[in-house]
């Protein structure tokens, strides 16, 4: 009886689709729509965007004087924010991963 269970409860997991990739086209960059079919075309609230596929800004430590310099003396070291334009254009191919039901899916990157 045991087998037979387990048996099944495996045959359904192993039927079950947790993800799937698709390709998509960018409709428009702001609002964010995206085009994955003839008859499908997500809205932002329907995508989650990776780093790679966003603008984002990131912050370093430079020492003006010897920018190779690596110690620890911060009387010489400034902050510096630097901001990454990445976000996507209009007609750009994106590659995405569906999550299951298709309700959500994750722009991972641009497709080359």
């Amino acid at each position: 009886m045991i087998d037979c269970v387990k048996k099944i409860c495996f045959d359904m997991i192993g039927e079950m689709v947790f993800s799937d990739t698709v390709l998509g086209v960018v409709e428009t960059a702001s609002p964010l729509s995206v085009r994955v079919s003839d008859k499908i075309i997500l809205r932002e609230g329907q995508m989650i965007l990776s780093r790679n596929v966003s603008d984002f800004i990131f912050e370093i430590t430079v020492n003006p004087m010897f920018p190779d310099d690596i110690s620890n003396d911060d009387d010489f070291r400034k902050r510096k924010k630097y901001v990454v334009y990445n976000s996507l254009k209009k007609g750009e191919k994106v590659i995405l991963a569906k999550a299951d039901g298709g309700q959500i899916y994750f722009i991972i990157d641009r497709a080359v």
